[in-house]
């Protein structure tokens, strides 16, 4: 009888303390707790609707979320991967359950633009820049009749204008200038397979570019900036941040040598990011 009282003596003593302990451990956590909520009121109160699907990386890495989060989300805004709802939003890796709870989002989807294939070779005879057949027969088209066009500045209505040049090779023009941000050279085009596999002579004559000074630098950029560019991978910005931070500037030449740029045309690069 008096072991059986002893053993309940000590179990309640451990249930005292195990409570205590609970306390201790618990109560910092929902403090922090309070304190993120409060904060992220604040936040909300000054953004009233956020469009999920239309942000751009300057807009993702501003928001109130851990790294991962934002990077996640850039991602699949790079990639024009929809976000339709809330559960795909929490489903994010890294994502902040509070953000998504506590805020109001819109999940309209970016609009794709309606592609028009175009017959194979041929333009629309609608588009279709009038030149006089004999001329187009014997490829004697001056280049006084030709209008010339700046690549950075031209629109899809421009460029079906250009014989040989549809709808759908236009819409490939403008999808490869949003990749890049700007054309650099007008050989540039030849890395559309379609054009590259049918470019006529005269298209050389035709479009031009204005020399464009690099937004990006190997040693100033940020970590964001640099992986945001096209034409550069993760792995690549990494080994770009991580030398520079530990060894000090980046030279093209060094760079040109690393193993991670050994089927990149860092010559062509340099059109878009300087030291």
């Amino acid at each position: 009888m008096h072991q059986a009282k002893a053993q309940i003596i000590r179990t309640f003593q451990l249930f005292i303390v195990a409570a205590l302990a609970a306390t201790i451990w618990l109560r910092p956590a929902a403090e922090a707790r309070e304190a993120r909520l409060g904060f992220l009121s604040m936040w909300w109160s000054e953004h009233p609707t956020l469009k999920v699907n239309h942000l751009d990386s300057t807009a993702i890495w501003t928001l109130p979320l851990p790294e991962n989060a934002k990077k996640s989300w850039w991602y699949r805004c790079k990639k024009n991967w929809t976000i339709k709802d809330l559960l795909a939003l929490k489903s994010l890796p890294g994502m902040d359950t509070l953000f998504v709870t506590t805020g109001n989002f819109d999940f309209t989807p970016t609009p794709t633009p309606e592609v028009v294939k175009e017959e194979w070779g041929r333009s629309s005879g609608k588009t279709f820049k009038s030149v006089p057949w004999e001329e187009r027969k014997s490829g004697a088209v001056t280049k006084d009749r030709l209008t010339r066009l700046e690549l950075n500045e031209v629109d899809s209505a421009a460029l079906v204008t250009v014989r040989g040049i549809g709808p759908w090779s236009a819409h490939a023009i403008m999808k490869e200038k949003a990749r890049w941000g700007y054309f650099a050279t007008v050989s540039q085009l030849r890395k559309i397979r379609s054009l590259d596999a049918r470019w006529q002579p005269e298209w050389d004559s035709v479009f031009y570019v204005i020399p464009r000074a690099p937004a990006l630098f190997l040693n100033s950029s940020s970590f964001a900036e640099l992986n945001e560019f096209y034409g550069f991978r993760f792995h690549q910005v990494k080994r770009i941040v991580f030398y520079r931070e530990r060894f000090g500037p980046v030279l093209w030449r060094e760079l040109a040598s690393w193993e991670e740029f050994s089927d990149v045309d860092t010559t062509f690069l340099q059109h878009y990011v300087s030291e």
